[in-house]
């Protein structure tokens, strides 16, 4: 059985992530031989990056019983699928610091993208394309859905068909 883990890169209050999330797992819902699990950064409360080595150095040592459990979580999961949204044209603070928190963990980890915003989180994804060359992640696929055109601002589907049919075809590679 496939474990897939399902990392929610929002921490704002009313956020997207929950309404894209749910899509996400509806679809996994009717895969076989996967189990999934969830990590909400939100909730998981990673501090920010402190330690006194990079975690690409042999000397890194994870000092934080949380960072420990994300790196668990990364480290046990076959397949990550990053819920991912758009701020600034780049990734959210909370995704970019769990990211970068983890090296090993990262390391030919199939990943895929479920982007979400005004550009379809485009930049989003571009920034996990960049960071994908350092971490040594497996970028395997993406969606990337529109607000107004797939999504509303807050999160509501337009275009049911469109939107579901992106995740599928982006989760396909399971």
């Amino acid at each position: 059985m496939k474990k897939v883990l399902v990392v929610i890169g929002s921490a704002r209050k009313g956020r997207v992530a929950d309404k894209v999330t749910t899509l996400v797992n509806s679809d996994l819902a009717t895969r076989k031989d996967i189990s999934v699990e969830a990590v909400d950064l939100a909730e998981l409360q990673l501090p920010f990056f402190d330690n006194e080595y990079p975690p690409s150095n042999p000397e890194y040592k994870i000092e934080n019983e949380i960072v420990q459990k994300w790196s668990d979580a990364v480290s046990g999961s076959d397949v990550v699928i990053l819920v991912t949204p758009e701020y600034n044209h780049n990734l959210s603070a909370i995704e970019k610091n769990a990211i970068d928190s983890l090296f090993v963990e990262w390391n030919d980890k199939p990943v895929v993208v479920v982007s979400y915003g005004w550009s379809g989180g485009s930049k989003a994804l571009a920034a996990i394309r960049e960071l994908a060359t350092v971490v040594k992640l497996d970028l395997k696929s993406s969606a990337e859905l529109y607000f107004m055109k797939d999504l509303q601002p807050d999160g509501s589907v337009i275009a049911d068909g469109e939107a579901t049919s992106k995740i599928t075809a982006a989760l396909d590679v399971l």
